[in-house]
């Protein structure tokens, strides 16, 4: 998809790097990347080929899910289900909360991936560099440039202040270690202060601990070892640990002997000694930074003393839990309090929306990378992270690595986990791409669930043909475009769909039940075998929604066959605007268009396995009634009409099956459309209400020493819902004006004013009642004007996050004569979308309720689009032929 998903209005919900993955995906299969290397990239691309820039883009696979409000655990878990679903048909991710009912994958091996995925973060960076850097791109970069700089720059003091104030804190933030239950794990409701304790530091801190080691470490050791008291037992056992701790002089830190010499009470008040220790020290260290700064000297790196310096390191050093990790918002917004978050996510998202707008923006990509703190892993119990259960390593799942897999040892194992799935000896991952490239072909895969190959899945068809194949694939250097052409060049694949089968049975004669060869060879295939599943001949496939579009677009010869780039909107104009594949058609995850979800598209939120395949008379109504088939028609009918304009009717008709069909019509077929052509039929013409017919919707440039309306142009685009420039809001040309039933936007100066326009259709005298509205604090508002062709300005008003009634109680126009109702954008362009819907009445004929067309005139009412052409005898023929089952159907 090419958007995120819901996401907090501060956030761009539309993604920098979708274009970058699409074109990878297409590239790697046009080139026959092979397959083993094509999953490789896309799990580890930043490790298998950190050098190679264009490789990094591969990793959308894993960084273009569904962000699920950025709680973590849900990304990782969707990260897991498509990893491992999607390459080796396991379902790991039923695992997340118990062992897996039916298959031999046990929870530890879920969070054994989890872990993989917990270690890794998120990084946006640049593919490429232009070869041409004009004038043009110059601006562009510095734009861009100052963008990531205040980003960098507020992201740096956000993480200051941060640390300070844990480091402040400390107390409070271990005596949290002993009450972990009052801090929950991240969610999307979670509000906080800067005053707040930050549930990420207080599980921070936790997590670090646990990787100080055991009861042997000079400065937690003995923590660890008064945890595992219980608090019945405390008073009387913590008196022998402080005893051993001065035994163990030599061992522990003397600071921190020294806060335990007397026997605490209580967890908690061993928290609070070493809170008292820690901010003990970050006094003397900043006293000392004091010093030498008043001093003019160097500022110091360090403590002379050992044991100080030791504890200052888990206070500033670069591994220390009081600091936020140098990573992207993406990754760190749970360590920051909700004003920050904020305006950190407006900043990137300043980054974000320059890079998806401007036409100059080198594609990025956003890949994993390894953390640089190694956090370990533990099962969740019943799927809840509060609850945690044992340390478990990062490891490949059991039921491929034995029940003693071997653990992960680089980073976050992610290279190593890529390489188990692409390791030959892996039985799973080359049966589970077969299958699906055979599943392509004939409709159903040998193992009809491609995504599950466990217990509970049906047995393949063919098995041995499944062994074959994934035997041949990786003997032909998983190649996929030989795995295509092997499949393709079979007797089994070049069979008919409508085959010829034998049957020996006489009408009227009952065959004999019997189970021997020769009686089940008697019997027509499609009473043996009534799915197919053995293939005795071929399936008929229909026509996904993408497949059926560009099919049309082919016919018309319309399709823009231009590759690469970002994408747009299918449906834009009523899907009159868009000739591109459907490949390049927007998936907006949120606002997933109607047609797609009535042709069966699949859920952009999840992994879908298989297209779900149905019938209902709204696609029916979509292929009768939408302007994108009926433009299809019209422009099929120029092409035939074209190339055989001196022909006669019946050799067009032929052409026009030639053209959609590649066949000829039958005699019956050519002589339904010969009548059909010459029947005598008039269709009514439609037309706009007769009040629609006053209002004009354009933009124009505003003369105020003139005080009047210099320059007026009419919008040249109707969207279904507005007027604007084209069909990308906001226009390349034209920018941000648009005019909608309710109000609109300016456009981007004072040569863009967006002007709606009243005709007067009679002399008489009119009356004009409105009221402006302006609701966004942000910027500063806009402008709004009243002009008569006849008397100039009428009023004029600035707006600024208010709402202002504009009536003119009686205006004189003649026949001809004009209303304009202007908006500028107040020489700001910042939030000046606007409302405004006037109503104009024939003072000398109606009333204020009056509703007849020649009395009253009302904007919202009367907004329309542009006069909607029929379709004629010609069009209609090919339109019939376009939504037929013969074109929908692959037989």
């Amino acid at each position: 998809a090419d958007t995120k998903g819901y996401v907090y209005g501060r956030e761009e919900r539309f993604w920098v790097h979708a274009p970058a993955y699409r074109d990878w995906v297409v590239n790697a299969f046009n080139r026959n990347l092979p397959y083993d290397q094509f999953l490789l990239l896309q799990i580890a691309a930043d490790q298998a080929a950190s050098l190679n820039h264009d490789a990094q883009a591969a990793m959308g696979f894993l960084t273009l899910g569904r962000r699920f409000l950025g709680v973590t655990h849900d990304i990782i878990d969707d990260r897991i289900d498509v990893v491992t679903r999607g390459t080796m048909g396991l379902t790991v991710a039923c695992a997340r909360c118990h062992d897996h009912k039916y298959d031999p994958i046990p929870t530890a091996d879920y969070y054994s991936l989890y872990g993989v995925f917990l270690n890794s973060t998120e990084r946006m960076q640049p593919l490429t560099e232009p070869s041409n850097r004009d004038e043009a791109y110059v601006a562009f970069e510095k734009e861009l440039s100052q963008r990531q700089r205040k980003l960098k720059e507020t992201t740096l003091t956000k993480r200051t202040e941060a640390a300070d104030r844990v480091r402040q804190r400390i107390t409070d933030y271990l005596v949290a270690q002993t009450e972990l239950s009052k801090y929950p794990e991240e969610g999307f409701d979670q509000v906080l202060a800067t005053t707040d304790l930050i549930p990420t530091f207080v599980r921070r801190w936790e997590a670090w601990i646990e990787l100080r080691g055991g009861i042997e470490d000079p400065i937690f050791g003995p923590w660890r070892r008064f945890a595992v008291l219980k608090p019945d037992e405390f008073p009387a056992k913590s008196a022998e640990i402080v005893q051993d701790h001065s035994n163990l002089s030599s061992v522990i830190n003397p600071r921190v002997r020294s806060v335990l010499e007397h026997p605490p009470t209580s967890m908690r008040d061993v928290a609070e000694r070493y809170g008292k220790l820690f901010e003990e020290v970050n006094r003397e260290w900043k006293a000392a930074c004091d010093a030498a700064k008043a001093s003019g000297s160097p500022e110091p790196d360090k403590f002379p003393s050992e044991d100080s310096e030791a504890l200052r390191t888990i206070l500033y050093g670069p591994a220390s839990p009081c600091l936020v990790p140098d990573e992207e918002i993406v990754s760190t917004e749970s360590y920051f309090d909700s004003g920050s978050v904020t305006e950190l996510w407006k900043l990137q998202g300043d980054v974000d929306r320059w890079l998806i707008q401007s036409p100059l923006a080198p594609p990025h990509a956003v890949s994993l990378v390894d953390r640089e703190l190694i956090r370990p892993s533990r099962v969740f119990r019943r799927g809840n992270p509060v609850n945690r259960g044992p340390e478990v390593t990062r490891h490949f799942v059991t039921v491929l690595a034995g029940p003693q897999p071997i653990p992960f040892a680089t980073g976050s194992g992610r290279l190593e986990l890529a390489k188990a799935i692409t390791n030959p000896t892996n039985p799973l991952t080359t049966r589970v791409w077969v299958n699906r490239v055979w599943q392509h072909h004939f409709g159903t895969g040998l193992v009809r669930t491609p995504s599950d190959f466990g217990i509970r899945a049906e047995p393949p068809s063919h098995p041995e043909l499944l062994d074959w194949l994934a035997t041949r694939f990786v003997a032909d250097g998983w190649s996929t475009k030989h795995l295509h052409r092997l499949i393709l060049l079979s007797n089994t694949y070049q069979q008919r769909s409508d085959g010829s089968f034998r049957t020996d049975n006489q009408p009227g004669k009952v065959p004999h039940e019997t189970t021997s060869a020769t009686s089940l060879l008697s019997k027509p295939a499609a009473q043996i075998d009534p799915e197919n599943r053995l293939l005795s001949r071929m399936n008929v496939s229909r026509l996904s929604f993408e497949e059926f579009r560009d099919g049309l677009l082919v016919v018309s010869g319309r399709l823009d066959t231009q590759m690469g780039g970002r994408a747009t909107d299918m449906f834009a104009g009523n899907g009159t605007a868009n000739r591109r594949r459907s490949l390049y058609g927007l998936v907006d995850r949120q606002f997933l268009a109607t047609t797609l979800r009535i042709f069966d598209f699949a859920n952009p939120d999840l992994h879908i396995p298989v297209r779900s395949e149905t019938t209902v008379p709204q696609q029916a109504l979509f292929a009768l009634n939408h302007p994108f088939v009926a433009q299809q028609a019209q422009a099929l009918v120029d092409r035939v009409i074209r190339e055989g304009a001196n022909e006669p009717n019946r050799e067009k008709v032929r052409r026009l099956y030639r053209t959609v069909f590649q066949r000829e019509p039958t005699a019956i077929q050519l002589d339904m459309a010969q009548k059909f052509l010459e029947a005598d039929t008039v269709e009514p013409t439609p037309g706009p209400a007769i009040e629609s017919l006053a209002w004009q919707y354009g933009y124009g440039e505003l003369d105020e020493t003139a005080r009047q309306l210099k320059t007026y142009h009419s919008l040249p685009y109707f969207s279904g819902s507005a007027w604007q420039g084209g069909a990308q809001y906001p226009d390349g040309a034209l920018g941000w004006v648009q005019l909608t039933a309710q109000g609109g936007h300016p456009g981007n100066d004072f040569k863009h004013c967006s002007v709606r326009r009243w005709v007067a259709p009679h002399d008489g005298q009119f009356s004009i009642s409105s009221t402006a509205i302006h609701e966004v604090a942000a910027g500063n508002g806009i402008r709004c004007w009243i002009f008569s062709s006849t008397d100039g300005m009428l009023t004029s008003q600035v707006l600024h996050n208010q709402r202002q009634v504009m009536n003119i109680e009686r205006v004189s126009l003649k026949k001809g004569d004009t209303l304009d109702f202007v908006v500028d954008i107040n020489g700001d362009l910042n939030s000046d979308q606007y409302l405004w819907a006037p109503a104009i009445l024939d003072l000398a004929n109606g009333n204020e309720s009056d509703t007849s067309p020649e009395l009253s005139w009302k904007s919202e009412r009367d907004f329309s689009g542009p006069t909607p052409k029929l379709l004629n005898g010609w069009e209609q023929l090919a339109q019939v032929l376009l939504i037929s089952n013969e074109l929908m159907f692959v037989d």
